[in-house]
C-alpha cells in the first residue's frame, strides 16, 4: 500500500505542476480563448488534487484521523461531481444530499472499524 500512496502523491504533484499547461492546452489556444472554461478546468484540477491527497492520506490510517480524512475526501469528491454535473452557483437539495451522504458514510466506516477492534 505504500507504493499506492507514493503514486497518488506523485500524480497530485504532477497535476499541480502542470495544471496551468493543461488548462492552456484545452482552453487558451488560437482557436479557443474561453477564460471561464479555463478557470473551471483549473478549479476541477485543484479539487481532484485535494481528493487524491485525502485518499492517499486515508491509506493505513485508523480512528478519528481516518474519519476526518474520509470526510475531506468525500467533500472533495462531491465537489468534483457537483462541478461537472450540476450547478455550483446554487446551493440546493443535491448539495445537502451529498453533504449528508458524505457524513453518514464516513461515520458508518468509522463506527464499523471501531466495532471490529
Amino acid at each position: 500500500m505504500k507504493e499506492v500512496k507514493i503514486y497518488l502523491y506523485l500524480i497530485a504533484i504532477i497535476l499541480f505542476a502542470s495544471s496551468y499547461q493543461i488548462c492552456d492546452f484545452f482552453y487558451y489556444n488560437d482557436e479557443i480563448k474561453d477564460i471561464k472554461k479555463w478557470w473551471d478546468l483549473r478549479s476541477n484540477i485543484y479539487a481532484i488534487i485535494m481528493m487524491l491527497i485525502f485518499y492517499a492520506s486515508l491509506i493505513n490510517n485508523k480512528g478519528v484521523l481516518k474519519l476526518i480524512l474520509s470526510m475531506g475526501f468525500g467533500f472533495c469528491f462531491s465537489n468534483v461531481i457537483d462541478k461537472v454535473f450540476f450547478n455550483v452557483l446554487d446551493f440546493n437539495y443535491k448539495d445537502i444530499i451529498m453533504i449528508i451522504l458524505t457524513i453518514c458514510i464516513s461515520l458508518y466506516n468509522y463506527l464499523d472499524e471501531r466495532s471490529n477492534k
